[in-house]
């Protein structure tokens, strides 16, 4: 059995901080996001922007807080898009709030 609630290997931290998120392929396109949640090895955050599963982002955390467990250690982080859900804002296709998970793409053990 796994030691944390949902068959997660590592803690999940409730922790809502500001960040920005980079597309990589995407030159010097900027995008509001907030955490959410994290563990040893990805975040979860919020979005307007609609990612593709699979896709490499950058992201910033604002406001890094040196008290909190990692990794808001640190303020930058590279991840690959692991899972996402949809949630409409209205009735149309264009206005829609993202959830996505990150798992980070390198981890500094």
């Amino acid at each position: 059995m796994e030691p944390f609630p949902e068959k997660r290997k590592y803690q999940r931290h409730l922790h809502k901080s500001p960040i920005d998120l980079y597309r990589i392929d995407y030159k010097n396109n900027r995008y509001s996001a907030e955490m959410i949640d994290y563990c040893y090895t990805g975040l979860s955050l919020m979005t307007n922007e609609k990612l593709v599963l699979g896709e490499l982002v950058y992201v910033e955390v604002k406001n890094c807080d040196s008290t909190i467990p990692f990794p808001t250690e640190k303020a930058n982080y590279s991840g690959i898009v692991r899972w996402g859900i949809r949630y409409p804002l209205t009735n149309t296709e264009t206005n829609s709030l993202y959830k996505y998970g990150i798992e980070f793409s390198t981890n500094s053990h």
